[in-house]
C-alpha cells in the first residue's frame, strides 16, 4: 500500500489529506482565524466550584471559563481506578490556580473542557506525566512487538508514576530514537512545572502547534512515501522538520503551480462530505443527520436490487455501508454518540457479522471508538471520541434565513404569522391599508395561487403584498397607513 499526505496551504486556511492507493483516507482542515484550544496547556484560575455536579469552571482566558471534572483531577488515574477509588468531589476552592490542557474545543453554549492529566503526544510516544499507565497502540497487533514496546516503555520511564503509550510508528523506529523522545517530554513537563510556578495569572504555557506539524507528525507512517506541499515555504520547513526530527527518507514535493487538493481529487470528495446523502458503490445509499445530543445515520437499499435473495441483498448492502459509515466518521470528525439504523436483516449471524465490520473499520480510526452490539430493532450505538471541530462546522455556515433548520416557513404558516400581525395593526381603529413586503419566492407563491385573506370585521382595510430582495423567506415587513397610499406597479391585493 502507497500512501501520500497532501498540504495545502493558502492564507486564509490549510488542509492536510492523507491518501491510502489514491482513496482519500484522512482530512483536517483549519481555519487561520480559528483559535483551537485542543492540546494546549494553561495556568487556569478556579472561577467557580459546583459541588453538586463535582466539577469546577476554570479561567483559562478565553470568551467562556472551561470545564473541570472531578475525574479529571485524578494524580493516578490507573491505581485508583483498580482500587475503585475514583473521587467524587472536586478537592479545589475558588481562586486556586491549577495545570490543565484542553482535551474538547467550545461550542457556542460551552466552553473548552479541561483536564489536569496531562497528555504529550509525540511522533513515537504519548507522554502522560500524572497517569501510572504503560500502554502499546491498537493499531500494533503483533505480540511480540507490543511485548518489545512495552518493556523498552517500562525501562525507560522517568518516574515510576508517569505513563507512557507507544505510538504506531514507535514499531519501526530505533530504541535510540523512541528513548530520545522519552527523554525530551520529560524535560519539557519540567519545564512547564517551572512556568506555572513563575507565571503570573492566567496564561498559555505550551501549544500543540499548527495543524500541518501536528497532522504530518500523526500521519507519517512507513508506508508514506510522499509528501506534496503547495507552498514552497511550507515545504522547507517540513524537509527541515524531518531532518532534525524523523529519521525517514520520505519525499517532499512541491507543487506550488498546481491546486493539490483538485489534482488528486480530494476536493470534490470534500464536497460530498458536507452532504446529508452518501451514495454508495452498489447503488445503496446512507443519510447523516446532525442533532445537538448525537449523530443518526440511516442505511437504504435506495437503486441496489441484488440477485432477488432479499436476505443475502440487505446483508451485502449493510457490510457495505458499515465500512462507508467508519469512513465518512473518521473524515467528517464526527465526535460523541452515533446511532445507526442498518436494515433489518433476519438471520442473527449477520448481524454480528455486520457489527464485526463495523468494529473493525472502526479500530482504524486515529480517535478512540466504541461500538455496541446491534439491538433487536436493528439499530447499533457507537461512540467516537469528540477531537476538534466536525468538518461541516467549519467549511459551513448557520444559513440566517432558516436558523440552521435547512428549511424555511411554508408560505401558509408565514400567512396565518402575518393575519395575527395584522389584526392587531387593524384593532387600533385608524389604518386603512397595509403594504406586507416579502420575499420573492413568497410573493410568486402568493400571487399566482388563490390566496385569500379573511380579517373578521376588517372588511373596509386593504392589504397588499409587494416583493422585496431585502425580506428573507422566513420573514415579512409591514407598512401601515390612515391616509392615501402610494402602491408600485407589482403590488398584488390579498383584501
Amino acid at each position: 500500500m502507497k500512501s501520500k499526505i497532501l498540504v495545502d496551504y493558502e492564507s486564509y486556511m490549510c488542509s492536510v489529506a492523507l491518501l491510502e492507493d489514491d482513496v482519500l483516507r484522512e482530512f483536517y482542515v483549519e481555519d487561520h482565524n480559528m483559535n483551537r484550544v485542543t492540546g494546549e496547556i494553561y495556568k487556569g484560575k478556579v472561577v467557580n466550584v459546583l459541588p453538586g455536579l463535582a466539577s469546577a469552571f476554570v479561567d483559562i482566558g478565553k470568551r467562556r471559563n472551561g470545564f473541570l471534572a472531578a475525574s479529571d483531577m485524578l494524580e493516578d488515574r490507573t491505581t485508583l481506578a483498580r482500587s475503585g477509588r475514583i473521587p467524587t468531589r472536586l478537592d479545589v476552592s475558588e481562586g486556586d490556580y491549577v495545570l490543565v490542557q484542553a482535551v474538547k474545543e467550545p461550542t457556542e453554549t460551552k466552553g473548552p473542557r479541561l483536564s489536569a492529566n496531562l497528555s504529550l503526544p509525540g511522533r513515537y510516544i504519548v507522554y502522560m506525566p500524572t497517569v501510572d499507565f504503560i500502554g502499546v497502540s491498537n493499531k500494533i497487533t503483533d505480540e511480540n512487538t507490543r511485548a518489545r514496546l512495552s518493556e523498552l516503555l517500562s525501562e525507560n520511564r522517568p518516574t515510576p508514576r508517569c505513563g507512557l503509550i507507544a505510538r504506531t510508528a514507535a514499531k519501526d523506529a530505533k530504541k535510540s530514537d523512541v528513548v530520545d523522545e522519552i527523554k525530551y517530554f520529560s524535560a519539557m513537563y519540567e519545564q512547564l512545572l517551572q512556568k506555572f510556578k513563575t507565571t503570573d495569572g492566567v496564561a498559555r504555557l505550551s501549544t500543540d502547534g499548527d495543524l500541518i506539524f501536528r497532522a504530518v507528525r500523526d500521519l507519517l507512517n512507513s508506508s508514506v512515501d510522499e509528501v506534496v506541499c503547495n507552498s514552497v515555504h511550507i515545504a522547507d520547513r517540513l524537509k527541515k522538520y524531518f531532518a532534525e526530527h524523523i529519521a525517514s527518507s520520505v519525499k517532499v514535493t512541491t507543487s506550488d503551480n498546481d491546486d493539490v487538493l483538485k489534482k488528486y481529487g480530494v476536493l470534490d470528495e470534500v464536497e460530498k462530505l458536507l452532504r446529508s446523502k452518501v451514495m454508495l458503490e452498489s447503488g445503496g445509499s446512507l443519510v447523516i443527520d446532525y442533532t445537538e445530543a448525537l449523530t443518526v445515520i440511516d442505511v437504504n437499499t435506495a437503486k441496489f436490487i441484488g440477485d432477488g435473495d432479499r436476505e443475502k441483498t440487505v446483508f451485502a448492502i449493510n457490510c457495505e455501508a458499515a465500512k462507508e459509515i467508519a469512513r465518512q466518521l473518521r473524515l467528517r470528525n464526527v465526535g460523541g454518540m452515533v446511532v445507526i439504523d442498518f436494515i433489518d436483516m433476519q438471520d442473527p449471524a449477520h448481524n454480528e457479522e455486520v457489527v464485526d465490520v463495523l468494529r473493525r473499520e472502526a479500530a482504524l480510526d486515529r480517535m478512540r471508538t466504541r461500538v455496541l452490539p446491534m439491538t433487536e430493532l436493528g439499530l447499533v450505538q457507537m461512540t467516537r471520541k469528540k477531537s476538534g471541530v466536525e468538518l461541516q462546522s467549519l467549511l459551513l455556515q448557520r444559513c440566517r434565513e432558516c436558523n440552521g433548520t435547512a428549511h424555511t416557513l411554508s408560505p401558509n404558516f408565514l400567512m396565518r404569522k402575518i393575519k395575527s400581525r395584522l389584526i392587531d395593526i387593524f384593532a387600533g381603529g385608524n389604518c386603512t391599508a397595509v403594504i406586507v413586503s416579502v420575499s420573492r419566492i413568497i410573493y410568486n407563491q402568493l400571487s399566482q395561487g388563490d390566496w385569500k385573506l379573511y380579517l373578521g370585521d376588517n372588511v373596509d382595510r386593504r392589504v397588499y403584498v409587494v416583493p422585496s430582495d431585502e425580506v428573507g423567506p422566513n420573514s415579512f415587513r409591514i407598512s401601515a397607513t390612515d391616509g392615501p397610499i402610494t402602491l408600485p406597479d407589482n403590488a398584488y391585493l390579498l383584501t
